[in-house]
């Protein structure tokens, strides 16, 4: 897809007029990480969580994914796959809600969560088969309805409890937890959600950075892990020879 964005003339250097274009053509989202991309004059920026490519002179701007076809490599994913790692990585855990494995924790992924999500109830009510299977989860709270809804207060005050793992999974099974208030981070893990693109709950990111949409079984989830590449492996070009 091509965008025709407005190409101001007072920046002096491309990503400076790349930046300024694509801040006034959407406004109330800030690009970030303005880059040169692989093919000369044309730019990547982030845009809410995900990535467009912009030419040198900030008016035309293209969305989806830019493939290597003589290395036959998808070069969007990669760097959303390392942005998204980058960006948990100011997350301390003391920040998440973490449901670790008795024995050896073989994955460890992290999930945007609501506690109202019906799929996301039915994620955390298969928790001990995932932590069975080896998978480490650490939880982002996204009430999906916003900061002041009723699942905003539930996430706050979940947060809050005594002990959150368990005011947690008693609220997965529709035990609203007693009100309460205190410092929290769930308007940050909102402010998370946004960065690395989430369009629904449940979400995952992976030890590699891919971003899993929706609820899969925990065996399904587990090979989805076993075939997940190193940290930032770049997807091969789809053969247009398959239909």
């Amino acid at each position: 897809m091509l965008v025709t964005a407005a190409a101001p003339a007072t920046e002096h250097t491309a990503p400076d007029r790349v930046a300024r274009a694509v801040a006034e053509s959407f406004p109330g989202i800030e690009p970030r990480h303005v880059a040169a991309s692989a093919v000369p004059g044309l730019y990547r920026v982030v845009l809410g969580g995900d990535l467009v490519y912009v030419t040198a002179d900030g008016r035309h701007l293209l969305t989806g994914k830019l493939f290597d076809l003589e290395a036959r490599k998808d070069l969007t994913e990669p760097v959303l796959a390392r942005l998204r790692l980058q960006t948990l990585r100011g997350v301390p855990e003391s920040r998440m809600l973490v449901f670790a494995p008795q024995g050896e924790t073989r994955y460890t992924i992290t999930t945007f969560t609501d506690i109202d999500c019906p799929y996301c109830r039915r994620m955390h009510a298969e928790i001990d088969e995932l932590n069975g299977l080896g998978i480490r989860v650490r939880y982002l709270l996204y009430p999906r309805a916003g900061i002041g809804s009723r699942s905003y207060d539930k996430a706050v005050s979940v947060w809050c409890a005594a002990d959150r793992n368990a005011a947690l999974t008693r609220a997965k099974t529709g035990r609203n937890p007693p009100k309460r208030s205190c410092d929290n981070p769930v308007q940050e893990h909102m402010r998370l959600a946004d960065e690395v693109g989430l369009t629904g709950t449940p979400m995952t990111i992976t030890e590699s950075g891919e971003r899993i949409r929706g609820y899969l079984p925990p065996k399904e989830l587990l090979a989805r892990l076993r075939g997940a590449g190193a940290p930032h492996a770049s997807a091969p070009v789809p053969d247009a020879r398959t239909p």
